[in-house]
């Protein structure tokens, strides 16, 4: 078995791609077998003679078979496992005989720390007893370096030998310590506090002084500080493994709730000076000539520099977890929080002291950079090693100020305004570096927690004051930006991440500070013109903002990140500008900063909107217009409401940009935003309105070409074509009666114009529809939409227009008169003849595109109508059917819901009524020939015989998303038109329904199909229940529209039910044990109450209201569904698939816990004697319960619970012990 495993092993590493899959095959089947632990330690034995990694891959295995298998091993296999792992790392490690320096050094690193890993895995799973054979592995690596290391005068072979064995110890340490953390609690807790659980005094705990007082040694002595375990001299990869074995021993947990190891305080108790030296670490320079490491080009500095940045990632680790928000209180022995804070204060005195030397550094090495950059070389983006310490240097400080910035920023004393200082010096030092900026962004977010009051006075605005100039360098483009897609330094996500997230958090914690000093600073860097004027920002704009790193007066980045700036705190500008929310300026200095933030917008955008302006010189860089537009938006609010504020100005520039790409999206959004904000500035000229609305038109539908079709296609898309049409829409509405009606009709009619040139050149060109052709009318539709969306009617009263019989609404004087006061059914007018010709051109009726864009204007149409909609009724219904005749969409079965849940109430007669029953009967037509085609397809893929070939089913829409459409269709009909569904031809259709709600619940399982089945179902069973209720009135909901009787349609209903209940019951058991997706299980048993409450009302020995007694024994006058649902009941588990859950024994012995669900189900309802005869032929039935129980229903609440726990225990996802509870 060996030699095949080798065999197999060798071929996964070989050449032969089907060797390789055979050989991968047997192995992933070999490693599952007891063998596979002799085999591949044999393999990975030294004198195996095998590749590094073909020992690797036995590592590997070994690795991931102690994981998922150890505990399934008896103890003495644990230990013999535990004890050759260990074994073979001594003999890597240790080999016997004399230790040679260059056995040593030859170790393979990957293979060394996969074996480490495995023997340490091992270890901590075995328990204490080899966890301490492990740890002497470490103690005897130490003691064989000593010798190696000697003193300075040592071979440079010996004391590469002597630290690469002292790595193997540290690192054989980090392993332990990583893997006994990695237990479970209980496990931890026995290895870390032994036996006796006495703080650790007996466990692996009580080894971790004698650790760290190692890793101190090595620290001291590789940091050149000391020569306590060899000579002094800077050792980067020594000092990275003795980092990192502290963190992992410093957060080991004893307590078993992992939650920290030793605090900052405990550790400075521990070993005085550990974590300050650790800090120190951060300004060891990386060894070799001065030049900056992005210059470096051999491949030991390159390695060097590697290992550096390591080191200074490992140290930030490790300080942030002991001195940040997350990491533990010292306990009262060690010093409690008192001992915190003066670890704290030692790190705060470190990190000052090599601060400013590292930003120093990080500048140099940047310049450096920066000179390589431009000479051809450089580093390829990477980071720089003092560029890595600078930022390590600065999570530790973001990390103190988060733990305790009130501690930090408070008093007297000078070291929290020296630390800030350190942290402005290092942004400043690496103005352009992100990284930088997002951790400097953050101490300074950190500082602010604090109150105001409680900090040191030049913790306050001064220092805000002074982040500004640096905010705004880190928020602009990166010099030389063109675009995204040639941008190849700065990613784009990061870039926006930062800008709106950190940035803006701390620009408006700048403004908290600064307050209009900020503002002003802004307003003058965007607007002031430095040398050259607008004209020499203008040239630097054509070139797309290049030229060489470093701010530049005329470059269009600093003016585009103010603007950014000042649309980043906006919110509170416009607050205090416009005298807060409530508009009052509450005292005399609130107003004098009204006034002077008045000033200073009116200058800004005094700017932005004059031809001579700096901002509008540089409107020709897609990213200024782009800002400038954004800064609108947000401004909205300010340009509507002051008297002097440039808003038509603003929105001219808006139109103007809707022009560009770039900025079109946002600029179409803030010209909706002004028409919403400013309406009664833009509404009080009717000229000025006139012309805005139509420059505004001619860019989102302009006209079209004298020859027809589409011509100069629109650049905008139709989401911000949308957006301005519905903002003029919106100003329309806000117009008198007359100039209302005017200003809709002038919206619609470029549309309507370009839809019919569409169509005429179209029509020209012969032949098919092309699909652009189609794409356009659908777009134009869509405008269309837009522009009604939100047209209202006039204020005043409001008369219901009779409907209307033609084609057109505009045809009869009753519409016509309506329409006169409605500005929507006038623009519906304009555009009658084009929708009529879309809706009856065929191939139109086929196109999902156009037909989802008609359906959503006819819907739009009557949700801003409302009732003064009428005679859009029977030509919108016609042809909406006509589109389901031809092929069925889900966008119709959506228009034709709304028109019930509109016109529903007003459904008694007349056209109204003929409209909506034929609406229901082409929808009922539509479902049948869909669930027949299901049916269709699901005997043929059963095997079935079929009389036909079947075929897909004409729609584009999937069946899951037409029966969604149609039962929510005909919920909208149970909930707002009862009586045109349950009396006359929607009686006849509903068996038919109940047909269709048991296939869909039972084979759909998308949520929206299921979901309105149910919501179906559940209404209906609702409104039979009130019409038992309802039994001595004269119709259904006041008029039945055939003359039925309450008792009629009752009686009806009953037959129903008791006609479809076996069914319908079973099929909802099955869709609770399949098909239901779980957020729908309260749905579901509202549907199973609604059968049992229906089942209570066909008692005819009911109880007077309000008295409690016992269930009524079942009887022959009882309705059919009452006598037979405990019948039903207990069939449907005796039918598949049902049926195989209890065969399978999911639910208990002969299916006992179904009979225990239905009889807590029907407590309270059937005498515990019925349910017990009739159950009580059934394996596993329940025998019956005291008497006082039977009488107690489970509320409403308890009842969903009970229906929930028990469809998950048949889905496998909870044990029988749910249903215990509610037998209480």
């Amino acid at each position: 078995m060996n030699e095949q495993f080798r065999a197999a092993v060798a071929a996964v590493y070989g050449h032969d791609p089907a060797r390789r899959q055979a050989a991968n095959i047997w192995l992933d089947a070999f490693s599952r077998t007891p063998e596979a632990w002799g085999c591949a330690l044999s393999l990975l034995e030294h004198t195996s003679n095998a590749s590094v990694e073909q020992r690797f891959f036995a590592a590997n295995l070994l690795a991931s078979k102690t994981r998922s298998d150890w505990a399934g091993l008896d103890p003495q296999q644990r230990s013999q496992l535990a004890e050759a792992f260990g074994t073979t790392l001594r003999n890597m490690l240790l080999p016997p005989g004399a230790l040679s320096p260059s056995a040593a050094v030859s170790l393979e690193p990957v293979l060394l720390e996969r074996v480490a890993r495995l023997a340490a895995a091992a270890a901590a799973l075995g328990g204490l007893a080899t966890a301490e054979r492990h740890l002497t592995l470490a103690q005897e690596l130490a003691t064989a370096a000593q010798p190696m290391l000697g003193s300075a005068a040592a071979p440079e072979a010996n004391r590469s030998a002597g630290e690469a064995l002292l790595r193997c110890a540290l690192l054989v340490l980090q392993q332990l310590a990583e893997e006994a953390e990695a237990l479970d609690s209980v496990r931890r807790k026995a290895l870390l506090a032994g036996p006796d659980g006495l703080g650790g005094a007996g466990g692996l705990a009580a080894q971790r002084p004698g650790v760290v007082a190692l890793t101190r040694d090595v620290v001291a002595s590789a940091a050149g500080w000391g020569t306590s375990v060899g000579s002094p001299g800077v050792s980067f990869p020594l000092l990275l493994s003795a980092v990192r074995c502290l963190s992992a021993w410093v957060w080991l947990d004893e307590s078993g709730y992992a939650d920290g190891g030793l605090s900052s305080g405990a550790l400075q108790a521990m070993s005085p000076g550990l974590l300050p030296s650790a800090l120190s670490l951060l300004a060891l320079p990386p060894s070799g000539p001065p030049t900056p490491s992005p210059l470096a080009t051999s491949q030991a500095a390159l390695r060097e520099q590697q290992h550096a940045t390591s080191l200074y990632a490992a140290v930030s680790e490790l300080a942030a977890e002991l001195l940040g928000s997350g990491s533990r209180t010292a306990a009262a022995a060690a010093g409690g929080e008192a001992a915190e804070v003066a670890a704290a204060a030692a790190a705060v005195d470190v990190l000052i002291s090599i601060g400013r030397p590292l930003a120093t550094a990080a500048a140099a090495e940047r310049a450096a950079e920066a000179a390589a950059a431009g000479g051809g070389s450089g580093n390829g983006g990477e980071v720089g090693a003092a560029l890595a310490a600078l930022l390590a240097w600065s999570r530790v400080a973001v990390a103190v100020a988060e733990r305790n910035a009130g501690g930090l920023t408070s008093g007297p004393g000078e070291r929290a305004v020296q630390l800030a200082d350190c942290v402005v010096g290092a942004w400043s030092a690496c103005p352009d570096c992100r990284e930088v900026a997002e951790v400097c962004a953050d101490y300074f977010l950190a500082v602010n927690t604090v109150p105001t009051a409680e900090r040191n006075p030049a913790l306050t605005a001064p220092l805000y004051s002074a982040l500004l100039p640096h905010v705004l360098r880190a928020v602009s483009y990166p010099a030389g930006f063109q675009d995204w897609e040639t941008e190849v330094e700065e990613d784009e996500e990061a870039f926006h991440w930062f800008r709106e997230q950190q940035a803006a958090d701390l620009l408006e914690t700048i403004w908290g500070q600064c307050r209009t000093a900020m503002v002003s600073q802004l307003v003058a860097e965007a607007t002031s013109t430095g040398p050259g004027g607008a004209a020499a920002a203008a040239t630097t704009a054509h070139g797309g903002g290049g030229g060489a790193r470093g701010p530049h007066v005329s470059d269009w980045r600093r003016v585009e990140a103010a603007l950014f700036c000042l649309r980043a705190v906006n919110v509170p500008v416009k607050a205090a500008a416009m005298g807060g929310r409530a508009g009052a300026l509450d005292n005399a200095q609130a107003a004098a900063t009204s006034a002077e933030l008045q000033a200073l917008l009116g200058r800004l955008f005094g700017d932005i909107c004059s031809p001579s302006g700096r901002v509008a010189g540089l409107l020709v860089v897609p990213w200024v217009c782009l800002a400038v537009s954004r800064l609108i938006g947000e401004y909205a609010a300010w340009l509507g409401k002051t008297q002097d504020a440039p808003l038509q100005a603003a929105m001219g520039l808006l139109i103007h940009a809707l022009s560009v790409p770039t900025a079109a999206p946002a600029a179409a959004q803030a010209f909706r935003n002004c028409c919403v904000r400013g309406a009664d500035k833009l509404t009080s000229d009717l000229r000025v309105l006139t012309a805005l609305a139509t420059a505004a038109m001619a860019v989102v539908a302009p006209p079209p070409p004298p020859g027809g079709g589409a011509g100069a296609a629109v650049l905008l898309g139709l989401e911000e074509r949308s957006a301005v049409a519905e903002g003029l829409s919106r100003l329309a509405s806000g117009l008198p009666a007359e100039a209302a009606v005017d200003a809709a009709c002038g919206l619609i009619a470029p549309c309507v114009s370009r839809a019919q040139s569409v169509a005429a050149a179209a029509a020209a060109a012969g032949g098919p529809l092309s699909t652009a052709t189609l794409a356009a009318l659908a777009a134009e539709l869509g405008l269309m939409t837009a522009v009604v969306r939100f047209l209202e009617p006039p204020p005043g009263p409001h008369r219901i227009p009779p409907t209307s019989s033609s084609s057109s609404p505009s045809l009869r004087p009753g519409a016509a008169a309506a329409a006169e006061d409605h500005p929507a059914l006038r623009a519906l007018q304009v555009a009658w003849p084009v929708l009529s010709a879309v809706a009856g051109e065929p191939q139109c009726q086929t196109d999902p595109g156009v037909v989802e864009a008609l359906a959503e204007l006819y819907k739009c149409s009557l949700m801003s109508t409302k009732l003064a909609g009428r005679p859009l009724l029977p030509p919108l219904i016609g042809a909406m059917l006509g589109v389901l005749r031809v092929r069925p969409h889900a966008a119709v079965l959506e228009c034709l819901a709304a028109v019930v849940e509109l016109f529903g109430e007003v459904a008694h007669s007349g056209e109204t009524r003929n409209a909506q029953i034929a609406a229901l009967d082409g929808c009922i037509q539509m479902m049948g020939a869909l669930m027949a085609n299901l049916s269709a397809q699901q005997q043929a893929s059963s095997g079935a015989p079929a009389a036909t070939a079947t075929s897909p089913f004409p729609s584009d829409c999937s069946a899951s998303e037409l029966a969604a459409a149609f039962f929510s269709l005909t919920d909208r009909y149970l909930v707002f038109a009862r009586d045109l569904l349950m009396t006359g031809q929607g009686a006849a259709a509903l068996p038919a329904l109940l047909e269709w709600v048991c296939d869909v619940i039972v084979s759909m399982r998308e949520r929206e199909p299921v979901a309105a089945a149910l919501s179906f179902l559940s209404h209906l069973l609702s409104a039979a229940a009130r019409l038992a209720a309802e039994e001595t009135s004269g119709g259904v909901g006041g008029s039945g529209g055939d003359g039925a009787t309450a008792a009629e349609t009752r009686a009806r209903l009953d037959a129903l039910f008791g006609r479809c209940g076996p069914r319908l019951v079973h099929s909802l058991l099955v869709c609770g044990t399949d098909t239901c997706p779980p957020q729908l299980m309260r749905p579901l048993a509202g549907c199973l109450m609604g059968l049992i409450t229906l089942a209570d009302a066909g008692t005819v020995a009911a109880p007077p209201p309000g008295v409690v007694s016992e269930p009524p024994p079942i009887s022959p006058g009882d309705s059919e569904l009452r006598r037979g649902l405990l019948g039903w009941l207990l069939g449907s588990w005796q039918l598949p698939p049902l049926a195989g859950l209890i065969q399978r024994g999911w639910l208990g012995t002969g299916g006992e816990h179904a009979l225990l669900f239905t009889s807590l189900m029907l407590r309270g309802h059937y005498l515990q004697a019925d349910i017990a005869r009739a159950f009580a032929t059934a394996p596993g039935a329940v025998a019956p319960t005291i008497a006082a129980a039977n009488m107690r229903q489970l509320p409403r609440g308890r009842l969903d619970a009970l229906v929930t726990d028990f469809f998950r225990l048949t889905r496998g996802e909870a044990d029988a012990d749910v249903l215990l509870a509610y037998e209480l």
